[in-house]
């Protein structure tokens, strides 16, 4: 079964709010471009709310917001592999999978993480930042990450009127979206585990949940029974992370995940449903307004990265290498030793 995608910009904007600066979504020029741009990088407008906004650069404008594991799951028709075999049984599995590798078992012990029923959502996000199907979807904070990655692999030659010459970008504004929350406020007093989530509701395309993860906002959670050799640092007594245990690219990139369980709906299906009166957890199923879309003509792309290159926002940012990076550090450090 192929994924579903938008043939045109029109099937496309039913499903996402309009902005009546941008008509049809659409942004297909310099100046257009530049007017949008601002109003999201003026000092005293970003860095005021910069924890409300979430952002997704996507290279096509035609794909929908699928996941990876429902890129998965959907194509290869894995509700019929086996009897009864549910999303968030194939889900388990890989998180299971994963828990016999005695290297992250360590990396969770020096956080007091407990294997048993609190490494779940840890698990997810090393998965997902190393190719493996997650229900987790990378979104950041930083407009200029998401167009550096919406841009990453763009061929500017491609850029035409029909929605094929655009890539796009997605912003949810929190704060008008009351119920769109960190996924600690539906595991407390617990730390966040996939057994929170039933299968036999949620995987029902008609329940409607989606929370997001992050590590740039306070996760407070009392510390499990696990003990380590390592004393827990004051700093993760207070804030314990979900997302950033073997992974730090998440910190230059200011990213963070939402958690969609649902099989088959992407996220903007999400946020266009009604909130559902017949099947409920215990967190309910959430009323979620529609976001916004900008979708970007092509050409614009090469003028895009060298604009957020001036910002810092390149490769070796994105992706740090330290050994490079240090490496550079050293050869300043010779140079300037010379008169």
């Amino acid at each position: 079964m192929p994924l579903d995608f938008y043939p045109d910009f029109k099937s496309k904007n039913i499903l996402f709010e309009p902005d009546d600066d941008f008509p049809d979504n659409k942004i297909s020029d310099i100046p257009s471009f530049n007017k949008w741009y601002n109003n999201f990088v003026e000092p005293d407008i970003y860095e005021s709310n910069r924890y409300d906004y979430f952002f997704r650069g996507m290279a096509e404008a035609k794909h929908k917001l699928f996941n990876s594991a429902q890129r998965e799951w959907i194509p290869n028709n894995m509700e019929g592999w086996r009897y009864d075999f549910t999303y968030l049984q194939f889900i388990k599995s890989l998180v299971e999978e994963a828990k016999t590798k005695p290297l992250f078992k360590n990396v969770l012990a020096y956080y007091q993480i407990s294997y048993d029923h609190e490494a779940d959502f840890p698990i997810l996000s090393i998965l997902q930042h190393y190719g493996s199907p997650t229900p987790l979807m990378d979104w950041t904070y930083n407009l200029d990450v998401a167009l550096y990655f919406a841009t990453e692999n763009v061929n500017v030659m491609s850029a035409s009127e029909g929605i094929d010459g655009y890539f796009s970008i997605y912003m949810i504004n929190k704060q008008e979206n009351a119920n769109l929350r960190n996924i600690f406020k539906y595991s407390s007093p617990d730390f966040p585990s996939l057994d929170k989530f039933h299968d036999g509701k949620f995987d029902s395309s008609g329940f409607n949940f989606v929370c997001y993860l992050s590590d740039f906002e306070r996760n407070e959670q009392p510390h499990s029974t696990i003990h380590s050799n390592i004393p827990a640092q004051e700093s993760l007594q207070k804030n314990r992370p979900l997302t950033t245990y073997y992974n730090q690219n998440i910190i230059p990139q200011e990213g963070l995940f939402i958690f969609n369980p649902n099989p088959v709906k992407p996220l903007e299906d999400i946020f266009n449903s009604p909130q559902s009166t017949t099947k409920r957890l215990k967190m309910g199923s959430l009323s979620l307004s529609p976001f916004f879309c900008y979708n970007i003509r092509k050409d614009l792309a090469d003028y895009i990265r060298r604009k957020i290159s001036r910002r810092n926002i390149n490769n070796s940012f994105i992706y740090p290498d330290l050994r490079n990076f240090l490496k550079q550090v050293k050869e300043n450090v010779f140079n300037n030793c010379f008169n």
